[in-house]
C-alpha cells in the first residue's frame, strides 16, 4: 500500500483498486454481480452527466440514497434498479429532479448499450426478527438502548454494539475500538477526543449520517470507511466533503478499508485524522 507524507497507508486508486469493468467483463461472475455494476455504473455516469449539464440538483439526490440494486422482474421481464432511501428522503424522489436523473439514465444505458434499467426508489425495508415484539418494546421502551441516531428503522436489536452505541457493521465497531483507545489510553483527559458514531445530522437541504464525527482542539472531523468499490463514487463524495465542510466541519476523511484489518494502518490513518484536523482552520 503506498503512503503519504506523513508515512500514513493512503487508499488505493485508478488501476489498483477493482474496477467496474472487471466485473461486467469478468465469464466467472454470475449475471446479478453483472448487472448491479453495470447498473450502479450507469448512474454514475447520468449524474456525472448531469453534474455537467448544470443539473446539480438532480444529481445531487443520489446522494441521499443508503443502498442500491438490480432485480430481475419476472413479471415483466425486465431489470429495474432499486434506489432506497430512509422514509424521511423519500419525498424529495418525486417530480422534476427524479425525471431529470432518470432520462439521464436512460440515456446512459442505451449509449453504453446496457439493458434499460427501470430506475426506481423504494424505502428502505425494516430489520426484524422473530420475537420482534418484544424487540419493538425493549426498543421503545428500554432506558439503556443505544443513544445514537441510527437513520434506518431496526426492530431487531442491534447486531454490532459497545458502549450502548449501536454500529451498522464489524468495520464501523473496530475503528469505534480503535479510536476509544486513542482517547482513553493515548491523549491526555483534558485534550482528548469526542467520538459520535452514526451521528445523524442535517445540512442545507440534505440529512446524512457519516459514519464517526469526531471532535478534537474545538473542531469537528467526519470519517467514512470506504467500501471495496468506492471509487465509483469519488465525485459524489466530493460534493458531499464540500457541502459538510461548508455547514462547519473542519475536516472529511476517509478510511480505506483495507486498513480496518491492519492494526497498525488503522491507527496511523487515525492519527493522520487526528493530526490534520487539529490543523484544520
Amino acid at each position: 500500500m503506498t503512503t503519504d507524507p506523513w508515512g500514513s497507508p493512503q487508499q488505493p486508486t485508478g488501476s489498483e483498486s477493482s474496477a467496474f469493468g472487471d466485473v461486467i467483463n469478468d465469464p466467472f461472475a454470475d449475471t446479478d454481480t453483472r448487472y448491479n455494476a453495470m447498473a450502479d455504473l450507469a448512474l454514475g455516469h447520468a449524474v456525472m452527466l448531469l453534474v455537467q449539464r448544470g443539473e446539480r440538483a438532480a444529481a445531487e439526490l443520489v446522494l441521499d440514497v443508503d443502498k442500491t440494486i438490480a432485480q430481475y422482474d419476472e413479471r415483466y421481464q425486465d431489470w429495474d434498479f432499486w434506489l432506497e432511501v430512509t422514509s424521511a428522503q423519500r419525498s424529495r424522489f418525486e417530480g422534476p429532479l427524479l425525471d431529470k436523473l432518470r432520462e439521464a439514465y436512460v440515456e446512459v444505458c442505451q449509449r453504453l448499450q446496457y439493458p434499460e434499467f427501470n430506475l426506481m426508489v423504494r424505502e428502505i425495508m425494516p430489520e426484524v426478527g422473530p420475537g420482534w415484539r418484544e424487540q419493538l418494546r425493549e426498543q421503545l421502551t428500554s432506558p439503556r438502548r443505544p443513544t445514537n441516531q441510527g437513520r434506518q428503522v431496526r426492530l431487531q436489536p442491534p447486531k454490532f454494539r459497545e458502549d450502548y452505541l449501536a454500529f451498522t457493521n464489524q468495520g464501523e465497531q473496530t475503528v469505534y475500538q480503535a479510536l476509544r483507545q486513542i482517547q482513553e489510553k493515548d491523549l491526555p483527559r483534558e485534550s482528548t477526543i469526542g467520538i459520535y458514531p452514526l451521528a445523524g445530522g442535517r445540512v442545507p437541504g440534505r440529512t446524512w449520517e457519516p459514519d464517526f464525527l469526531v471532535t478534537y482542539k474545538g473542531r469537528a472531523g467526519v470519517l467514512e470507511i470506504d467500501g471495496p468499490h468506492h471509487n465509483g463514487r469519488r465525485a459524489m463524495d466530493t460534493t458531499r466533503d464540500h457541502l459538510l465542510m461548508d455547514a462547519g466541519i473542519a475536516f472529511v476523511d476517509r478510511i480505506p478499508v483495507e486498513a480496518v484489518d491492519d492494526p497498525s494502518e488503522l491507527n496511523a490513518v487515525l492519527r493522520r485524522f487526528l493530526r490534520r484536523l487539529g490543523d484544520a482552520s
